[in-house]
């Protein structure tokens, strides 16, 4: 699974990983240590979009190999 998550690093867009990035910090920067659990709540919020919900994972993804 790991090797997914590196392949699929190769092949994202420079503009997402800079915005992705951006949006970790300033998680980081509101929500202190509780973030990875803000992050998972809105991951898994049914009451958002497949789309918003898939945003939020990416963004648990990374913010977990930080």
């Amino acid at each position: 699974m790991g090797e997914t998550i590196m392949l699929s690093g190769l092949f994202e867009n420079a503009h997402r990983k800079r915005k992705d990035a951006r949006d970790i910090e300033h998680m980081a920067s509101k929500y202190g240590d509780t973030m990875l659990d803000q992050l998972q709540q809105r991951a898994n919020n049914s009451k958002l979009t497949d789309r918003e919900r898939k945003h939020w994972a990416r963004l648990l993804r990374k913010a977990r190999r930080l």
